[in-house]
This record gives C-alpha cells, sequence and structure tokens, in this order.
C-alpha cells in the first residue's frame, strides 16, 4: 500500500508565556485542545513545556509546545481548525505562536559524495 507522506504531516507550534501567565495560558489552550479533539475524533494532541529552562528563576517565561497528530495526518482543514481556534485565545495570554509541520520521513536519506 503506497504512503502519502503529505497526509501524515503532524503539527508543531511553539511560542513563550510569561510565568504570570501559566495557569491562565494553560487552562485556555487545554480548553481550545479538548474543542479541537471534539471536532476533529482520532485528534490527538499535545501540551508540552521547555525542560532545560523551566526551573531557572531568572527567565520569565518559559517556552511551551502544542503537539497536533491525526492518524490520517493533520490536513490543511484541521489546520486551518488550529489556527481559528488559536486566535480566539486572549490577546496577550501567550507570544506569537510559530507553527511547523512535520511529515515522516520515508525514503532513505542517500550520502552524495563529491
Amino acid at each position: 500500500m503506497p504512503c502519502h507522506t503529505a497526509s501524515l504531516a503532524a503539527q508543531f507550534v511553539y511560542y513563550r508565556v510569561p510565568h504570570a501567565n501559566r495557569p491562565a495560558a494553560a487552562l485556555a489552550v487545554q480548553q481550545m485542545q479538548a474543542v479541537l479533539t471534539q471536532q476533529w475524533p482520532g485528534l490527538q494532541t499535545q501540551l508540552m513545556r521547555r525542560a532545560d529552562v523551566a526551573g531557572l528563576a531568572e527567565v520569565a517565561e518559559d517556552t511551551w509546545m502544542e503537539i497536533y497528530a491525526h492518524p490520517e495526518g493533520v490536513s490543511p482543514l484541521i489546520a486551518q481548525a488550529i489556527a481559528a481556534q488559536a486566535s480566539a485565545l486572549p490577546t496577550g495570554l501567550i507570544g506569537v505562536r510559530h507553527v511547523e509541520t512535520f511529515e515522516p520521513l520515508t525514503t532513505p536519506l542517500t550520502t552524495h559524495t563529491a
């Protein structure tokens, strides 16, 4: 059976959250993800925080990452729904969202020699 890598795409979204906003941001993002999983059966979501600086007192904000995956891939329609839900988050709660989409590497990498 052929593999269509574009349909197996997963989406990763990262941004900064000021420490003062952590409780409200976590609640808002988790509620957003709950709505998305209801709208898109099979959608898997995660909310993560960068671990290597999380405990440093001198850092005033955390880096968070949302991860979205679906057995059939994160389609353009699902990506649009994620963006629409994110646009409804309260202004100033989180920093600028950076969205990246990755797909499985299905062909072996070749090495080029000079």
